[in-house]
């Protein structure tokens, strides 16, 4: 077994990789990009905004706005979840499943996490043949990954479904983002350490080989997107940046490999367990960066025990 080198690969290299997203635009102010990037990457089509209570003041009215002035706003009113109790769940995803067939623009998810999994997968059980998505929080590496995380008959489950064609992160509406939001999507990215370490030995055991593309893309830039969480708790530009595009490379791995192996490991396990067992803490669900952040310290722990012992000696045979 040999571990590639982490050499760290660009976002528009990763970009190159990836199956279905074409077009990501990162960076300060560019949500006024977004009309410009739809017509570009949709020409000649519709499109329909999705976004939630919070989502729709925040960034949503504007890019709904700048999509009426360029022209390619459909002309119907955005759809906009209002339910306080708002989730990953089926039923939501049937909510806009419902509504996106009464009509064939292309729905824009404006929004997180659970936004973004519940138009992707609602998009595409509606038929259509792809989705933008306007980033609003760094809370997690789903933005740009294939398949949606959707709880379905009392388990979490994961949909096969396309990524979005194309993603505008404005980090300036990141930056602002509760720190709760950032400091899920920071435990999600610091998940990869322990499912790096997972991936090693399910290389070294013959299971599932490293792919060197993929594990640079996680990999490479890893250390320098977890170098400052003080400042990513504060939203300070200079660790907003690299966190986010840590997230973002995540996903396009996700891309490349059609898998979640370069992303999660054992510590994702303990997240999908908790979310079958609908496990509360003072009454609500945690995030998800949350319940893998705590996995991470277990495995974490693991790791550390079996290090300490002398696997040398280890009488295979006799065990």
């Amino acid at each position: 077994m040999s571990i590639p080198p982490a050499t760290k690969l660009s976002l528009a290299e990763a970009l190159g990789s990836a199956r279905e997203t074409r077009a990501l635009v990162v960076g300060p102010g560019v949500l006024g990009e977004t009309a410009r990037v739809f017509q570009a990457q949709f020409p000649g089509q519709r499109v329909i905004v999705v976004a939630d209570a919070q989502t729709y003041p925040l960034a949503a009215e504007a890019v709904h706005a700048a999509l009426q002035a360029a022209g390619c706003a459909a002309e119907i009113a955005p759809f906009i979840y209002r339910d306080p109790a708002l989730y990953a769940e089926m039923r939501f995803v049937d909510q806009l499943e419902d509504f996106l067939r009464l009509h064939d623009a292309v729905p824009l998810a404006v929004g997180s996490g659970t936004i973004n999994d519940l138009v992707k997968l609602a998009s595409h059980r509606a038929g259509r043949a792809a989705y933008m998505c306007v980033a609003t929080a760094a809370s997690m590496d789903g933005y740009t990954a294939f398949g949606a995380s959707i709880t379905f008959q009392g388990a979490k489950q994961t949909f096969n479904c396309p990524a979005p064609r194309a993603v505008v992160a404005d980090l300036d509406i990141i930056s602002r983002a509760p720190a709760e939001m950032t400091a899920s999507g920071y435990a999600d990215l610091l998940a990869k350490v322990t499912a790096g370490a997972d991936w090693i030995l399910a290389d070294a055991l013959g299971i599932e080989p490293i792919d060197p593309r993929a594990w640079a893309m996680v990999q490479g830039g890893l250390r320098e997107a977890l170098a400052d969480p003080a400042g990513a708790r504060a939203g300070h530009a200079t660790a907003i940046g690299p966190l986010v595009e840590g997230l973002m490379l995540g996903g396009f791995a996700m891309q490349w490999t059609k898998n979640s192996r370069p992303a999660s490991g054992a510590e994702h396990q303990f997240s999908h367990l908790w979310d079958m067992e609908h496990h509360t803490h003072n009454g609500e669900a945690p995030s998800h960066g949350f319940k893998v952040g705590i996995g991470t310290l277990a495995v974490s722990a693991l790791y550390e025990e079996l290090l300490r012992r002398p696997l040398e000696r280890l009488d295979v045979a006799r065990c």
